[in-house]
């Protein structure tokens, strides 16, 4: 969803909602750095027109704070639920680091607005079950 209002009057120009038709998305092994590519085709509620937007977002893992690579928070969590011999277990590891994300979209025939740096974060998270039925 994109939402743009004018900036003097306040009201909204572009209420986009729409589905990615092509994308790239690329996050390298350390975390350090991740793009996207997308073109996302749907429809702006305000004009009740078609439109097609293109989005190129850059990640890098750099602390917004401290212009220094930042380091990789760890975290891992267990749920365990248990009754009548039924056993369920989650098990959820992520890592993560903070960055810095920036880049461009272009709502197509118009301009290319830039999206200027902001505070993000890369992470990775694997998620696993496993679910446990006595046989009667």
């Amino acid at each position: 969803m994109v939402l743009m209002t004018d900036p003097e009057t306040q009201m909204p120009t572009l209420s986009f909602i729409g589905n990615s038709t092509a994308a790239d998305f690329q996050v390298d092994s350390r975390l350090t750095t991740a793009s996207l590519d997308a073109t996302v085709q749907g429809i702006d509620l305000v004009s009740f027109t078609p439109k097609t937007v293109t989005i190129s977002v850059s990640w890098t893992a750099t602390d917004p704070l401290t212009g220094m690579l930042s380091p990789i928070t760890r975290t891992t969590m267990e749920n365990r639920v248990q009754f009548d011999g039924f056993s369920f277990l989650i098990h959820i590891s992520s890592q993560m680091r903070l960055a810095t994300a920036s880049g461009t979209m272009t709502v197509m025939g118009g301009a290319t607005i830039p999206l200027p740096p902001a505070p993000a974060a890369i992470a990775r998270a694997d998620v696993g079950t496993v679910t446990r039925i006595p046989l009667p």
